[in-house]
């Protein structure tokens, strides 16, 4: 195979170096670099170097075969295996002295003194410029000395007319190259002798990172290599990161034993009793199979068909709560809190295993696949969710995101000055509205003290993890519907009080029944009451009254709370214009629905703000923080529906005004009931106007009876009751809105015994329709019946669990 490569840029030659260390899980370390390799300003007249017009005489160095095209070389740079010759040898022998004069010991107590083995691979880099313009038709001495005197009388005349190209000419090491250590796949896995000898000791009781690193060393240096000397591998001493995560399994397996098993199958029939239309699926460990459990109620389907068909949250529990197996929440933004839709538990976090749990969720919610799944900074979740839900992307949770930024500024090893006002500037880049608005964050960053020092670490963390997936974070780069479902109505507090889950830390010693047991039976039901009675509070204490305007009825309390705010800072702005003959201006700037609006306040620095009230595909906006901070009309909107009679509330953007987070929830008494958009074969019929949905389903089906009718395609009849529901509900809200402006008391009255009358004949149909849909039987011809079916999945054939399942399609297991 031929190891030597070309490439046009120094992103191309760093992209496949990274493919090369995943693919033989060996890292390389650059340990000489000559002088202006990284400089991107380089000019060909800047320097006086030989012309080459061929290279194949180096030791180490790529080859450059003759192809009439003159070049010189600006630049090489070495990489040599992370296991190679160790470097500034005296320096560190220098500073462990010093650490031993100053601590009576070295700072740090490494298992592995170094793990260099002075292995010999090293990857070659030639940078050279090439000169495409002065390329020789024939190759003879001559023609070589001519074309050299040429080019340098070309740079020194007129150095723009030089054509110039840069080329980098790659030598990668084979795989016999490296001596000392293995290579590829499982080169530094634990050795199983020490796997064992480490789940011994943590039964026997060692729990503590250290106290078991200890005993291993000690084990092998004294058992497995007693008459020789290790060798400096990290199967034979793993980080401390590795034992930690080996010492985990080992409590993770204790609190999945056999008697727990036992408590569990007693936990899942008691489950099966109380609630029969909840879906529960249990597989225990068993050969090649892991431990797999998902558990969803009817009412969390019912809130994932509502608020979860555009944006999920992809909560790891366990890591907040110290719990040793993963335990996993699905959740939902609803319209006054974040609540769990979902849980499931794995065997071990991987791409595989949460995969796998994700697909049961979207078999138990036919057509239920959300465009944007909010995770952590996680490689495994983001591929996970990208690949369980087609065409979905992963975004970034900003409460956890904030969280890790805390986490790594306030780290003292990292010796980073000035924290606070650094994460200030962070959180400015993720916070802009606009691209230009991010891209000026991002220079204020790259301007600030801490990127001007030179600070590599922060500049590499920063760069690297977090500017490189701005799509992901950033809200000038996400969607519209992300931003909107993360900070509308006070989300990023909702955000932090839920993601903390005080009320389970307190079980994480618990088993894994016994931490089911917590969640399902107090955890879960506490916060769907609590949605309940939220709902049903704001229903009360915002009854149709003269202080709210219609458009206001039935919305959330909060929603509510912030509107009428934002209209009386609107009118007290309003009463200084008319009086001073300044203050609030708007200007219409077009029919489309963009106003610009003018604040007193601001009118010396002659700041205005741009309010657009969107259209069917475009989200309405407000260039104010106070927009960027909840997404909830400010007093700019406010002062706009004031002054401008032809511009409401109903003129916003539809996907927003009837957005499910600013409605309360009907019907909330009866959420625990089956809602009529659940069909017989259990698909989730979207409901209209809201974005992101689809209704995509890619799991195996059961071909329909061809005497069936098709459930996707409504009768003539159907659709015309549709459209004339549509039109009531649409005449019945302009009534709505133009009551609150009518002045005539004998209209009133009026108006009051008609809608009264219609009140009593719409109540007497709702029932008689309800009465005729109960004594109608559902069937359910060709077609597996939907609840109570029992599955035994796998497991020993000594052991019969039973699983709850309220879905047609079963994974195979």
């Amino acid at each position: 195979m031929n190891n030597e490569t070309v490439f046009e840029t120094i992103e191309e030659v760093n992209k496949h170096i990274s493919h090369l260390e995943e693919a033989t899980c060996v890292k390389y370390i650059s340990y000489r670099v000559q002088k202006r390799f990284n400089d991107q300003g380089w000019k060909p007249q800047d320097h006086k170097i030989r012309l080459y017009w061929e290279w194949k005489y180096g030791k180490g160095t790529p080859c450059i075969p003759f192809d009439g095209v003159p070049f010189m070389f600006i630049g090489h740079k070495l990489m040599g295996c992370h296991r190679g010759r160790g470097k500034c040898g005296v320096k560190k022998r220098q500073y462990l002295e010093a650490q031993r004069e100053k601590y009576g010991k070295s700072k740090r107590n490494l298992l592995l003194k170094t793990k260099k083995v002075a292995c010999p691979a090293v990857v070659t880099i030639s940078r050279i410029v090439k000169f495409p313009g002065f390329k020789l038709e024939k190759d003879t001495s001559r023609l070589r000395r001519v074309m050299s005197i040429s080019i340098k009388q070309a740079l020194q005349t007129d150095p723009t007319s030089v054509q110039w190209k840069m080329l980098y000419f790659l030598k990668i090491p084979r795989v016999g190259d490296h001596k000392g250590h293995p290579i590829g796949e499982g080169a530094d896995e634990m050795d199983d002798r020490v796997k064992c000898y480490i789940r011994t000791v943590v039964q026997q009781g060692v729990r503590r990172v250290k106290e078991v690193k200890n005993h291993m060393l000690q084990y092998v240096r004294t058992e497995l290599f007693r008459d020789t000397t290790p060798p400096p591998l990290r199967c034979f001493f793993p980080t401390e990161k590795t034992i930690q995560a080996a010492v985990a399994q080992v409590i993770a397996e204790e609190h999945y034993s056999k008697i727990d098993l036992v408590n569990l199958l007693t936990l899942s029939e008691n489950w099966k009793a109380d609630a029969p239309r909840t879906n529960f699926l249990l597989r225990v460990q068993w050969e090649c199979k892991n431990l797999l459990l998902c558990y969803q109620t009817d009412w969390q389907r019912q809130l994932i068909r509502r608020y979860g068909r555009e944006v999920c949250f992809l909560d790891a529990a366990y890591k907040r709560t110290r719990f040793p197996l993963p335990l996993f929440f699905l959740c939902v933004r609803t319209n006054v809190s974040l609540i769990p839709v979902g849980l499931f538990v794995v065997q071990s976090k991987s791409v595989e295993t949460l995969g796998e749990a994700l697909r049961v969720f979207r078999q138990w919610n036919r057509g239920w696949c959300p465009a944007h799944v909010l995770t952590e900074h996680c490689a495994v979740e983001i591929q996970a969710v990208e690949a369980t839900f087609k065409g979905a992307q992963a975004v970034f949770s900003d409460h956890l995101r904030e969280r890790t930024w805390t986490k790594w500024l306030s780290n003292r090893s990292r010796a980073i000055t000035n924290p606070q006002g650094i994460f200030t500037m962070m959180k400015a880049i993720a916070e802009a509205l606009t691209r230009e608005q991010y891209q000026g964050a991002v220079e204020r960053l790259k301007q600030s003290l801490i990127w001007q020092e030179k600070r590599q670490l922060f500049k590499n963390w920063f760069t690297n993890k977090w500017l490189f997936e701005e799509k992901r974070w950033a809200n000038a780069a996400r969607a519209n519907i992300v931003n909107f479902v993360s900070v509308v109505n006070g989300g990023l507090e909702m955000q932090g009080k839920f993601f903390t889950h005080n009320d389970m830390k307190v079980h994480k010693k618990d088993t894994l029944s016994q931490m089911l047991q917590f969640v399902v039976d107090s955890y879960i039901p506490q916060m769907h009451q609590r949605y309940m009675d939220l709902n049903s509070q704001s229903c009360s204490d915002y009854s149709p009254d003269s202080a709210v305007p219609p458009f206001l009825w039935h919305r959330p309390r909060s929603v509510v709370a912030h509107v009428m705010d934002s209209m009386s800072a609107a009118e007290q702005d309003s009463g200084i214009v008319v009086e001073q003959d300044s203050g609030i201006v708007v200007e219409q700037a077009s029919d489309s629905g963009t106003f610009r609006v003018t604040s007193q306040t601001e009118a010396v620095s002659g700041r205005s703000y741009a309010v657009r009230f969107g259209s069917e595909s475009a989200w309405p906006s407000c260039e104010c923080k106070a927009w960027g901070n909840q997404w909830l009309p400010c007093k700019h909107f406010c002062q706009v529906f004031r002054s401008e009679p032809g511009w409401t509330w109903e003129h916003l953007c539809p996907k927003y005004r009837d957005h499910p987070l600013l409605m309360l929830h009907p019907h909330t008494e009866e959420i625990t009931m089956t809602t009529k958009d659940e069909t017989e074969d259990g698909v989730l019929r979207p409901s209209p106007g809201l974005p992101g949905s689809c209704c995509e389903w890619e799991g195996p089906e059961e071909a329909p009876s061809p005497q069936a009718p098709q459930l996707s395609q409504a009768s003539p009849a159907t659709q015309e009751r549709e459209e004339l529901q549509r039109e009531c509900v649409a005449r019945l809200t302009s009534i709505m809105e133009s009551v609150g402006h009518i002045r005539d008391v004998d209209f009133l009255q009026e108006l009051k015994q008609k809608t009264a009358i219609l009140q009593t004949r719409s109540e007497s149909m709702v029932v008689h329709q309800d009465t005729n849909s109960q004594t109608t039987p559902l069937t359910h011809k060709g077609k597996r019946k939907m609840a109570g079916v029992e599955i035994i999945v796998a497991m020993p054939k000594h052991i019969k669990v039973l699983s709850n399942i309220d879905v047609e399609n079963v994974p195979k297991l």
